[in-house]
């Protein structure tokens, strides 16, 4: 190849070497100022995103703030002293101030007197234990006297400054409490309603057992005498079929009230239902001393009661059973007290009679009662009647209670507290569960293919000796099975939920009916024992309320107020609340203003046979 003069070493031209030089710093000076270029246009990207994130952040702590101070709770920053260093609005508003003369105050200041001590307790047990800790405090705003209860749920950490401080959440709890106040006071209600009777006041049988049990216990140590006293009403069926059951009421409350003047500070005296009452005179000196309280309680209940139109007289017989005279248990006593009230009515009235071991008129017709009873079921002497359960607003009928008769040969037909608690006592019972369980749930199948609703449940009694067999559900379900009847159908109805959460064997049978999706009811809500825990525990979906507390309505504003917290209490619990007993249009009238939406009684229709109740359901709905 050729060599290029231009190129050549010798003769190169100085002024060549120049260009050559200057032309290489133009491209390095070209170099230098792309570079510059691309790092300011670097420089500006960076200072826009910096003016971004600054804008951006100063937003985030704008909206912070606002969260802050609108949050729904309070906040604020506690010192070791319990001084506030920082307060959002929320929190101002609870403690009723501003906020700019709140921070730099003791919290304690803006609290009811007397609280500062639990507040330095409860911060330096925050930062010794450095866990959380909650603490609850009170403050009353002085224009108004409104009382507020906030809940303090603190923390520890540091402030910015290094020092500790207390992180504290406020909860405004008063409502809280209100509910609370509420609740304890219905369920205190409910709590006297398990131990007295509605209407009087008085004890009732539970609470006069347990009463008559402790005077037992202590009679024996010391061994003094006691009494039991079995007081009835003579002929009052007479009262309410002429003045009505208001005032038939009304008379009971008196005599409950010139009982009461009798009693003294051991001693007991109690309404076990309709007119019955029992006495529990501990000690007593001798028998002349019991029929001495004896007189003096015919007199006393002899003074004419006024009445609508005159004064009205009353007699009352009453039976004595001494302690250990006749035995030394409690129910044996009442037993043989009821047994000479008896025969002091067989005697003509308006009298007095000890036990007597050979007293055999009552005994005579117990006889006949049990020994008929034990055949009843075989006989086909006991039959069904039927009362439906009504819904008010919607015209359906939601439930029927199917209620067992006893067509006794002699006797004639016996309603069920005619025979039932012989049952009872005597183990008859479960041959009539039995039986009433089969009938009704035959009688709601065959009703199905009539063409009642798919809704409407055939409502049972049951005893609580039948929860406790331990093969009740699966012969329940078996039964069921049978018939081909959806469990969803029935409904038992038990009188009391206390004996059932007591017994292990019970507890497990309604769990087990439960699975086979069947409800319960309480029966009698408000006259017999049952525990708002057990309401909880066990499948209850319906309470009913106790005819004796529908009797009084509207004009008994105890009854009223009872009403009302029982149908609270239902909606809370989310049960159905039934007013069973219903016999005038006050009371309906009453109960549908109170909300109480399900009821029976006779104001819509005695109970009645299979076929008169399906004409009856079409009639209705």
């Amino acid at each position: 190849m050729a060599r290029h003069p231009e190129w050549d070493g010798e003769d190169a031209d100085p002024s060549s070497k120049w260009s050559l030089e200057q032309a290489g710093s133009e491209d390095e000076l070209q170099r230098l100022m792309h570079d510059l270029k691309t790092h300011q246009i670097e420089l500006t990207q960076q200072n826009r995103e910096l003016r971004d994130a600054q804008r951006a952040l100063e937003i985030s702590r704008d909206r912070y703030a606002r969260l802050y101070d609108r949050a729904p709770v309070g906040y604020c920053t506690l010192d070791r002293g319990g001084i506030i260093r920082e307060i959002n609005l929320t929190g101002a508003s609870m403690l009723g101030k501003e906020r700019e003369h709140l921070t730099g105050t003791p919290f304690w200041n803006h609290l009811d007197a007397g609280q500062a001590r639990a507040l330095h307790a409860h911060i330096e047990a925050v930062q010794g234990s450095a866990e959380h800790r909650s603490l609850g405090v009170r403050l009353t705003r002085p224009q108004t006297g409104h009382a507020r209860d906030l809940r303090l749920e603190s923390e520890p950490a540091r402030g910015e400054d290094g020092e500790a401080v207390c992180l504290t959440v406020m909860l405004d709890v008063t409502e809280q409490r209100h509910l609370l106040e509420q609740l304890q006071a219905r369920e205190a209600t409910l709590s006297q309603l398990a131990l007295h009777d509605p209407l009087t006041g008085l004890a009732n049988r539970a609470l006069f057992s347990d009463r008559l049990d402790q005077a037992i216990a202590r009679a024996q140590r010391t061994g003094e005498r006691l009494a039991v006293l079995f007081i009835d009403l003579d002929r009052f069926k007479l009262i309410n079929d002429s003045y009505g059951h208001l005032f038939g009421d009304e008379v009971l409350r008196d005599v409950a009230a010139r009982l009461k003047e009798q009693v003294r500070r051991d001693d007991t005296v109690a309404r076990i239902g309709g007119d019955e009452f029992l006495m529990l005179v501990a000690p007593v000196d001798s028998p002349d001393a019991a029929a001495a309280v004896a007189r003096k309680l015919i007199e006393l209940l002899r003074r004419p009661y006024a009445g609508p139109r005159d004064e009205i007289a009353l007699t009352v017989s009453i039976g004595i059973s001494l302690c250990p005279d006749d035995g030394a248990e409690a129910e044996d006593l009442v037993r043989q007290a009821d047994t000479a009230m008896y025969i002091a009515k067989q005697s003509g009235r308006n009298t007095f009679r000890f036990y007597a071991a050979d007293m055999t008129a009552q005994a005579f017709d117990r006889i006949l009662l049990r020994s008929g009873l034990a055949h009843a079921v075989e006989r086909g002497e006991l039959m069904l009647a039927y009362q439906p359960q009504l819904d008010l607003d919607t015209r359906r009928i939601p439930g029927i209670e199917a209620l067992v008769r006893w067509n006794h040969p002699v006797l004639g037909c016996l309603a069920p507290d005619g025979f039932l608690a012989l049952a009872e006592e005597t183990g008859l019972i479960r041959g009539i569960d039995t039986w009433v369980l089969r009938t009704a749930c035959t009688q709601r199948k065959r009703w199905q293919t009539e063409g009642l609703n798919d809704g409407t449940r055939i409502k049972i009694n049951l005893s609580k000796r039948e929860l406790e067999r331990p093969e009740f559900a699966d012969d329940l379900e078996a039964l069921l099975r049978e018939l081909d009847l959806d469990a969803r159908l029935v409904n038992l109805e038990l009188t009391e939920t206390g004996p059932v959460s007591d017994s292990a064997s019970a507890l497990e049978t309604v769990r087990r009916l439960k699975e086979l999706g069947i409800e319960l009811t309480i029966d009698h809500f408000g006259a017999v024992s049952s525990s708002l825990v057990d309401l909880k525990r066990l499948p209850i979906g319906e309470l009913k309320i106790d005819k004796s507390l529908i009797d009084g309505l509207p004009q008994d504003s105890d009854d009223a107020a009872i009403a009302r917290a029982i149908l609270a209490l239902g909606r809370t619990l989310g049960m159905r609340v039934v007013a069973q007993g219903v016999e005038t249009q006050h009371q309906a009238d009453f109960l549908k203003q109170a909300g109480c939406k399900i009821a029976q009684g006779f104001l819509y229709t005695q109970a009645l046979g299979p076929d008169e109740l399906m004409r009856f359901v079409k009639t209705w709905t």
